[in-house]
């Protein structure tokens, strides 16, 4: 792989959205692993499969979630219950295949590439994005924790020169490489514990012991009726948006902003590249 694909789209990160839907614009698409984890991530507005929806001629979806995938039909939607592990029957072919933040989470990556390669036109591309392992807020979560925050389902990590060696065995090449200018930071996780624990599934917080919380919402409770101050009906909306109470919430989110402060300070004094700095890289393969 010429390393001049690993940097020549280093300085113009772009949307992950925005990247696929320019691809998949006007043309026919597969979107492999399209449900993203459960029914309620199908109901924001940077669902991926809706992104391509929008743009494409016609778009099929496969999805192991048979529940949602049944939902998501019934609102009109095109997407089949299947395994990309195991071989996938369609009688057509695409011109763009989207494998979407999905290789990470599977252990058969023949299967998948051959389902790829079947149903891909001549001249169709193939676009994969996954989380680049060397993005520095991923690596200091360790240094800092002593632990690995991962996704429960993922099964590997990825980066751009290992799967241009995977698809070279199955025909193909790296065409252009992107990262994505989406990313988290590790003040948003790094307080992630046994008291505190952070869901990579749902992005929410839970907390294990909420005997303070207790009492503080009972002192919130009747203190805020007595003055008229208490907004009870947004507290819990917040209560149950994030899994823990709002107060223990509040302290949560101040040790997150002055741990954001030193880190931006301790940050500028480590040895760094460009690459370092994304979250996420998607690849473009075409046939060889």
């Amino acid at each position: 792989m010429d390393d001049k694909l690993l940097t020549q789209n280093l300085a113009n990160p772009i949307s992950r959205s925005e990247l696929i839907a320019r691809y998949c614009s006007n043309k026919s698409v597969l979107d492999l692993g399209c449900v993203n984890h459960n029914k309620e991530n199908t109901s924001r507005s940077n669902w991926l499969h809706d992104k391509i929806k929008e743009v494409s001629t016609d778009v099929v979806g496969v999805d192991l979630l048979e529940e949602e995938v049944n939902f998501l039909n019934s609102k009109g939607y095109n997407i089949i219950t299947g395994d990309v592990t195991k071989r996938i029957d369609l009688d057509r072919k695409f011109d763009i295949i989207v494998v979407g933040n999905l290789i990470e989470h599977i252990s058969n990556f023949d299967a998948l590439i051959e389902n790829i390669t079947r149903l891909l036109e001549d001249s169709g591309k193939v676009l994969i994005s996954t989380a680049n392992p060397f993005f520095i807020e991923q690596y200091f979560y360790s240094a800092f924790k002593n632990s690995i925050l991962i996704n429960p389902e993922h099964t590997c990590w990825m980066d751009p020169v290992a799967m241009d060696q995977l698809m070279q065995r199955f025909g193909f090449i790296t065409e252009k490489v992107f990262w994505i200018e989406e990313k988290w930071k590790l003040a948003e996780v790094i307080m992630n514990s046994k008291k505190y624990r952070y869901d990579m599934l749902t992005s929410r917080w839970y907390i294990s012991n909420i005997s303070r919380s207790k009492c503080l919402e009972i002192i919130f409770t009747y203190v805020g009726k007595l003055f008229e101050i208490f907004d009870w009906e947004r507290y819990n909306k917040a209560k149950k948006q994030h899994g823990l109470y709002v107060m223990e919430f509040v302290f949560l989110k101040i040790r997150m902003i002055i741990f954001d402060m030193v880190w931006k300070t301790y940050r500028l004094f480590i040895k760094k590249s460009k690459i370092n700095k994304y979250e996420l890289f998607l690849s473009v393969f075409k046939r060889r």
